[in-house]
């Protein structure tokens, strides 16, 4: 299997708060950003497996790792998914959808600030390619403002899509830890197949 076990994250307990299952409200948000971005519909999918959320919380903050492989029909479908995750298209749906995605989280009572999106391309030797996603806001909660971090790592591999996605406060996710984390699924993809 490609995706994130126990023991590729040292010092991270899996979620007990997790749940696989998205609910309808999500899987529709979901679809619509997928389609205000040009991407692949579900429809399109054939499997789609997560792994469990890590979480490590300390006096410093909060940091959650999470990864997926989803499969499309296609290798061309998933250049196509590519292609429109690194677009300005999608950038810009990315800001429109995240604010409501957001208020579907566990978060309540929380405020977004600005919402930002920089966007980059890991080197994923031996693949069609890859993206990188980070996503900076604030989250204000009782009058304290905290930054807020969700980085979101992938490459298209054949017509599977691997994305690495952690969520981290008050401070960004560790890159060593990243950059680790996102070598060992491109490993294991070119390893076992996606």
């Amino acid at each position: 299997t490609v995706n994130l076990r126990a023991g590729d994250v040292p010092g991270f307990k899996a979620s007990s708060a997790h749940s696989e299952h998205e609910t309808p409200a999500e899987k529709r948000l979901g679809g619509e950003l997928t389609r205000c971005a040009g991407g692949v519909g579900r429809n399109r999918q054939v499997a789609e497996v997560s792994s469990k959320e890590f979480e490590r919380e300390s006096k410093s903050g909060v940091q959650s790792v999470q990864s997926g492989v989803t499969v499309v029909q296609t290798p061309a479908l998933a250049a196509k998914e590519l292609a429109a995750v690194r677009s300005e298209r999608g950038r810009i749906c990315i800001l429109r959808y995240f604010p409501t995605l957001f208020k579907g989280q566990r978060y309540e009572g929380a405020r977004l600030g600005h919402v930002s999106v920089t966007s980059g391309s890991p080197p994923a030797p031996g693949t069609t390619g890859g993206f990188g996603l980070r996503i900076t806001t604030t989250i204000t909660l009782h009058h304290v403002s905290i930054p807020f971090y969700l980085d979101f790592l992938g490459f298209v591999y054949g017509p599977a899509e691997v994305t690495l996605a952690s969520l981290s406060l008050p401070e960004p996710f560790p890159a060593t830890t990243e950059e680790r984390l996102f070598a060992l699924l491109l490993t294991r993809a070119k390893t076992h197949g996606a």
